[in-house]
């Protein structure tokens, strides 16, 4: 690397100007997903340094044989240097190192042709729903008394049987969250200030019909003030169930992986656990 460009962990300024770039251009980081990023997974956050100052970030979430590449961002005034090539490459090479033997990410257009030339392919897509709020106050939800009982193992072991392997990432979120289970699906509900994520969400095969039930168990227990984002698997419910209950569609990413698969079942997936950083 040339010696006027430099990696290292993302100082408090770095992560304000990361923050600051992110809302300019429409993304969402979750203060629960940035507290881990500061916190527990700091050491799989990479800042990219030049003699100029702060180039890019890059956030980086292994769990074994799998790992995610998420929140890959380049500056404005950096770009069209290879930064995010870097940034890419030395992510790649740190989860290697790691023994990681799958990577999986969410692209745009725009970031497709970076990661078709690091062997990354297009497993599928994402797609995002909203429901909408007019905004208040965030205020703790009481546990719904519709649906069935939901059991975090339960959870635990549908995450295992789509992803192969035990993650970490449930680990974190399960203690904040509202476990959720309706024939036979079953689903976390994230809520903090601001902000609720419906994920993840599984289903057993040839079920997705019966999503009604999971979703009029979600939406008695989320705070109506407050906006509800699906980070869905494309193709995973029909837009007309979604659609019936408040939600619209908001864009979506592709899905894309380098690396051995075959230990994945995404059939079993409806929502995925974070909004395209983490899985």
């Amino acid at each position: 690397m040339d010696s006027q460009v430099w990696l290292q962990s993302p100082a408090a300024g770095d992560w304000e100007l990361f923050l600051n770039q992110a809302a300019a251009e429409g993304w969402r980081i979750p203060a629960a997903e940035l507290a881990l990023w500061r916190g527990p997974l700091r050491e799989g956050t990479l800042a990219l340094h030049h003699r100029q100052g702060f180039a890019g970030l890059v956030t980086l979430a292994a769990y074994g044989a799998t790992a995610w590449i998420g929140n890959l961002l380049v500056m404005p005034e950096m770009r069209g240097r290879g930064f995010g090539a870097r940034l890419l490459d030395e992510g790649i090479r740190h989860l290697r190192a790691r023994g990681v033997r799958t990577l999986w990410l969410t692209a745009s257009q725009a970031g497709l042709p970076l990661y078709q030339r690091r062997g990354f392919e297009t497993v599928g897509a994402v797609e995002r729903w909203i429901r909408p709020a007019p905004g208040g106050s965030f205020t703790e939800s009481v546990p719904s008394q519709e649906g069935e009982p939901c059991a975090a193992a339960d959870l635990l072991r549908e995450d295992g049987l789509v992803w192969g392997e035990s993650r970490a990432l449930l680990d974190f979120l399960l203690p904040k969250g509202q476990l959720l289970q309706a024939a036979g699906h079953r689903a976390l509900l994230q809520q903090e200030p601001g902000l609720q994520i419906l994920g993840p969400w599984f289903a057993p095969p040839d079920r997705e019909r019966e999503a009604t039930a999971l979703l009029d168990c979600a939406l008695t227990v989320a705070v109506p003030s407050m906006e509800l984002v699906i980070d869905m698997r494309e193709g995973a419910l029909p837009a007309t169930l979604l659609e019936a209950f408040g939600l619209v569609r908001q864009g979506g990413t592709l899905l894309m992986c380098q690396g051995d698969a075959a230990g994945v079942d995404l059939n079993r997936l409806v929502a995925f656990a974070s909004l395209g950083s983490m899985g």
